[in-house]
C-alpha cells in the first residue's frame, strides 16, 4: 500500500491526511486515508468496477471495507492499494444527474481504528452535445453543423435513434437525417441548404425543429433534447440617414453609409431625386421595387414595419423578382418602403424605409427624406 509521510511532535504521532471534497487538510491519529478513484460515472454504467485508492502509514494496513448507499451494504474487495466494489449498489443511476449519489466507506484498520469517510458519486449523461446549434438558417449554402457524443466507463451503447417534431407540442417520430443508423460514439449532423422539404419535415422559418437522441444499453436509455429554431437569412444592421436636395450632402453610398457632394461623381451609389426621391447615381449597378401590399404574407410579415423590423432577405427578394424594377423614384412618402438589389464585387438584396419627409424655405428650399436602410448577401 502506498505510505504517508509520519510527523512527530513531542510524543504525539500525527497523520496528515486530505479532504478531497471539501480542499481542507484533516489531521487525524487513523493512519489511513481513502480516496474514491472513480469520481464519476456515466447514467448508464449501473454495472461497473468503483475503486478507490488506499493510502496508508507504514505499520497501518486496511483489513476490511465496507461500502453503504442508503440502507445497502456492500463488502469492498481490499487489495493492497486498491479496493473495488460494483456501481450497482447505486440503485437506479437516471435521474440522479443533478445532485449525484452519496455512499459512505467505513475502512477497518489494522490497528483497530474505525476509518469512515463520505463521499458523493457524480453521475452524468451518456449523451450530450459538442456542438450545438442556435438556430439553422434556411436555404443557404453555408453549412449548419450539430455534433453529439456518446460516453460512458464501461457500459455497451447497443444503438443510439434519432427522432424529430415540429415545435414543442408536436409529435416525435424516428428520423435518419443521415440516411443510415448513427454512430453509438457520437456523430454529426450537417444541414446544408435547408427547405420546407428537407427531410420531409416541411419546416419553415419561425418554426422549431426539436431532436431527441435515445441511447440505448441493454435494457437502459438515456435520452438528450435539443431544439433548433428555423431563421431566414437577414441582414444584422441598418443605418438611419438623411438624404438631402443640399448639393454638399445630396449623394450616399449605401454601402458605407457616407455621404458625398454633388460634385463626386466616383463614390456615391444613390443621390437626391427632386421633388421627394432617389436615384442611382453613375454606373452603379443597383435598381428599387416599391413594396405593395402585405396582406396576403404570413403573420410575421404583413405589414411594412414588421418586414423591415424582421430584415428578412428571402422575403425581400422574392418580392424583388415579382416587382417592376426602377432605378429612380421621385414621389416617396412617409411609411414607404423599397427593396433594392445592387451588384459590386457581389450581389447583395436590401431595404429602404422611408421615414419624416421634410421640406423648408429658407431663403433656399431645401428638402430632407428621412430613411433607413441595411443590405446583405444572400448566401
Amino acid at each position: 500500500m502506498k505510505k504517508l509521510k509520519i510527523f512527530f511532535i513531542l510524543p504525539i504521532c500525527i497523520l496528515i491526511s486530505c479532504n478531497e471534497d471539501e480542499g481542507e487538510i484533516d489531521y487525524a491519529d487513523l493512519g489511513a486515508n481513502v480516496i474514491l478513484k472513480t469520481s464519476s460515472i456515466s447514467n448508464l454504467d449501473e454495472n461497473h468496477t468503483m475503486e478507490f485508492s488506499i493510502i496508508t502509514a507504514d505499520d497501518v494496513i486496511v483489513t476490511d471495507m465496507a461500502v453503504t448507499k442508503g440502507a445497502n451494504t456492500v463488502n469492498a474487495n481490499v487489495s493492497a492499494e486498491t479496493a473495488t466494489f460494483n456501481s450497482s449498489l447505486l440503485g437506479t443511476l437516471i435521474g440522479n444527474e443533478e445532485d449525484g449519489i452519496d455512499i459512505n466507506v467505513v475502512s477497518t484498520l489494522s490497528n483497530g481504528n474505525p476509518y469512515s469517510k463520505d463521499f458523493t458519486v457524480k453521475i452524468t449523461k451518456a449523451l450530450s452535445l459538442e456542438k450545438g446549434l442556435d438556430a439553422i438558417i434556411y436555404d443557404t449554402a453555408v453549412e449548419d453543423t450539430l455534433i453529439f457524443e456518446a460516453s460512458t466507463k464501461s457500459a455497451v451503447i447497443d444503438n443510439i435513434s434519432l427522432e424529430w417534431k415540429k415545435g414543442k407540442e408536436g409529435t416525435y417520430a424516428p428520423t435518419t437525417p443521415l440516411g443510415s443508423p448513427l454512430n453509438v460514439d457520437g456523430d454529426t449532423i450537417i444541414f446544408t441548404n435547408f427547405t420546407d422539404t428537407s427531410y420531409g419535415y416541411n419546416l419553415a422559418v419561425k418554426d422549431t425543429l426539436y431532436y431527441r437522441f435515445i441511447a440505448t444499453s441493454g435494457t437502459l436509455t438515456d435520452s438528450l433534447e435539443t431544439y433548433i429554431p428555423i431563421i431566414s437569412q437577414t441582414f444584422d444592421t441598418s443605418s438611419k440617414v438623411i438624404l438631402s436636395s443640399d448639393l454638399t450632402k445630396n449623394k450616399l453610398n449605401l454601402d458605407t453609409a457616407t455621404f458625398y457632394t454633388d460634385t463626386n461623381n466616383e463614390d456615391a451609389e444613390i443621390k437626391f431625386k427632386s421633388p421627394t426621391g432617389f436615384e442611382k447615381e453613375g454606373t452603379t449597378d443597383i435598381d428599387f421595387v416599391k413594396v405593395g401590399d402585405l396582406s396576403g404574407e404570413s403573420e410575421y410579415y404583413n405589414t411594412i414595419d414588421k418586414l423591415f423590423a424582421e430584415k428578412d432577405l428571402l422575403i425581400a427578394q422574392r418580392l424583388y423578382d415579382a416587382g417592376t424594377k426602377e432605378t429612380e423614384v421621385t414621389d416617396a412618402t412617409n411609411g414607404d418602403l423599397y427593396i433594392y438589389k445592387i451588384t459590386r464585387d457581389v450581389t447583395e438584396y436590401g431595404m429602404i424605409k422611408i421615414g419624416d419627409v421634410v421640406s423648408t424655405n429658407g431663403g433656399t428650399s431645401l428638402t430632407e427624406l428621412n430613411i433607413e436602410f441595411g443590405e446583405a448577401e444572400i448566401k
